[in-house]
Parts: structure tokens; C-alpha cells; sequence
């Protein structure tokens, strides 16, 4: 038994260490807050299936580690803490939206209760009631993301990789009950909680499943993103009569346009101010299309000026028609 418990911990930290290290290559690669918050998502899966295993596998340990948990669960706390931070801003990076007054509410009602519910009691009850507001969370981030898609649903159409978000939003709807339905049968029907016979089973095997997924849905994403990650560094002088030609000869082909897109991890806000520009239209004509002020726009053609490593327009449409170019021996409509 403690063999395949060995064997099954292994997997887990090779699976997280995997989705870790290519995140934090992309981060060091390229400085976005989003891959930045994936690497600390994982790196916390690991401490967390860390001390669990060790929970499994030593004894004494075990029974320290579960007498601390019912008094002052301080590692449990800052694990759920630090994860539950960065399902928020992972879920507002892939969508592209801001975290809300509602959110921020919902996490510090999630921090109040993980802090002060182990002062209640040292029971069934309070570890069930410990557990139950970070599954509460998961579960407004799944519900709220799969309503804001659906009245968006032009971005499923658009952007190939919300598809893939969407369905791990919906598992993560059903991970969610299955995790409160096994914490309640583990807790109140096997775990035992007194002093002298303290016996806590830390693991849960519908959330292990559910981080197999996130771990294998970031490598297969990232590893896309890994391979198309050679920065194109351009030095163009002034526009001239021929950029601006240029300019109004661009073609955007959906199978380019998206690739490069991924290239440069660009927002869904920002691919939408790509596609204007790339129509040679002026901020106040982007920001009537797109009904946004011209602040906005601004901002948003800065981050991509910054992502893409330009300083003009014209510099931008030279990137793109070199990278139209080289993919159009591979281009899918």
C-alpha cells in the first residue's frame, strides 16, 4: 500500500512540476502577471500534496500534523488562501475582465471563515465547515464564468482557446459537488476527532482528479505557447508613404491572426483592438467600433506595442505581414 501511495505522490509532483516549469520558463520569457500566477497556483499543489503524503507516509508525523490542524491550521490556511488568490486572477486574465466588487467580497467572506472557523469548535463539523467556502468559491467562479460566456457567446466563436476554458469551467462545477459529497462522507462517516484516536484523512481524490486536469490542460497549453515563443525584435525607422501602403494592403486571415495572437499572448480585449488596427483605423474609429473611450484604446495599444516589442503602427504591421508570411504555408481557414 504505502508502494503505490509512493508511486501515486510521485506522479502528482512530476505532473504539477511539469505545468509549473513550463509556466515559469514563459514567465521569465516574457513577464506576464498571468503566467506568473499559474506558476504559484502550482508551486502551492505541490507544497499542499507535499505535506499530505508526508501525512500518508509517516506516522508520527501524521498525528503532529493533524493535532496542529485542529488547533491552528496555519499551512492549510495560507495553501487555500494563496490557490483561491490565484483561481481569481487566473480567471479574470483568461477572460479578460476585471475582478469585481462581488469577487473581492466573496474571497475576504472566504478568508474570514477559513481564519475563524477552527476557533468554533475542534470537531466533524468544523473541518467540514472549514472546507466548504473554498469549494463555494470554485463554484462562483465555474457558475459566473459560464454566465458571462454565455451572454458573450461571440467569444467561444472567436477565440478557440475559451472553448477549452468553458469545459474546464464546467468540470470544475462538477469537481466542486463531488469534493463537498466526499468531504462529507469522509469526514463525518471515517475520520475520527479526538485526541487520544486522532485520525484525518487529508487527501481528497475528487480534488487530486480535478487538479490533474488544470495540470494537464496548462502543459498541453503551454507547451503550444513554448514552442511559439521566439520574439520577433524589429528596428524600423519613421513611417513612410510605403509603411502606410502597407498598412492598407493588410489582409487578416482568422488562422494567422489567431496564431499570432497566441504568439504574443494577447488579451481578448487587445486581439479585438489588433483586428481594428490592423484596418487602419484611428483610436476615435476604434474607440466608436468597440465602444470603449479612447483611454482604453489607448492603453490597450500600448500593452500590445509592448507584447509585440514595437513603438509604431506601422512597425506592428510589418510583424504581422513577416509572420502571415511565414505561416501561410500552414494556414487553415
Amino acid at each position: 500500500m504505502k508502494i503505490t501511495v509512493f508511486i501515486y505522490n510521485i506522479f502528482l509532483i512530476s505532473l504539477y512540476t511539469s505545468a509549473l516549469t513550463y509556466s515559469s520558463s514563459l514567465y521569465l520569457r516574457k513577464k506576464y502577471p498571468f503566467h506568473l500566477c499559474i506558476s504559484v497556483l502550482f508551486l502551492f499543489y505541490i507544497f499542499d500534496d507535499t505535506i499530505i503524503y508526508m501525512s500518508e507516509f509517516l506516522s508520527s508525523f501524521s498525528h503532529y500534523y493533524d493535532l496542529q490542524f485542529l488547533n491552528v491550521p496555519a499551512f492549510k490556511t495560507v495553501i487555500m488562501m494563496a490557490t483561491g488568490t490565484c483561481l481569481i486572477f487566473i480567471h479574470h486574465y483568461i477572460l479578460d475582465r476585471k475582478i469585481s466588487f462581488i469577487d473581492w467580497c466573496i474571497f475576504i467572506l472566504l478568508a474570514v471563515s477559513i481564519i475563524f472557523t477552527p476557533m468554533i469548535s475542534q470537531d466533524a463539523l468544523m473541518v467540514w465547515s472549514y472546507y466548504l467556502p473554498y469549494q463555494i468559491l470554485t463554484l462562483y467562479l465555474g457558475f459566473t464564468g459560464i454566465l458571462y460566456l454565455k451572454n458573450n457567446s461571440y467569444l467561444i466563436e472567436k477565440y478557440p482557446n475559451i472553448k477549452g476554458y468553458k469545459s474546464l469551467l464546467i468540470l470544475t462545477i462538477i469537481f466542486s459537488f463531488l469534493i463537498i459529497i466526499e468531504d462529507t462522507i469522509v469526514i463525518f462517516s471515517f475520520d475520527i476527532y479526538t485526541h487520544i484516536s486522532l485520525k484525518i484523512n487529508n487527501r481528497s481524490i475528487s480534488e487530486d482528479i480535478l487538479n490533474i486536469i488544470y495540470a494537464v490542460s496548462a502543459i498541453r497549453y503551454f507547451s503550444k505557447q513554448f514552442n511559439n515563443s521566439i520574439i520577433v525584435k524589429p528596428a524600423f525607422k519613421e513611417d513612410s508613404p510605403d509603411d502606410l501602403e502597407l498598412i492598407n494592403k493588410t489582409k487578416i486571415s482568422n488562422y494567422v491572426f489567431y496564431q499570432f495572437s497566441e504568439r504574443y499572448n494577447l488579451t481578448i480585449r487587445e486581439q479585438d483592438i489588433l483586428e481594428v488596427l490592423l484596418q487602419n483605423k484611428n483610436n476615435q474609429e476604434i474607440s466608436n467600433e468597440l465602444v470603449i473611450s479612447i483611454g482604453t484604446v489607448k492603453s490597450h495599444i500600448h500593452n500590445i506595442f509592448q507584447k509585440v516589442n514595437v513603438k509604431k503602427r506601422s512597425m506592428l504591421i510589418r510583424v504581422y505581414e513577416e509572420f502571415s508570411a511565414e505561416n501561410s504555408s500552414i494556414e487553415k481557414y
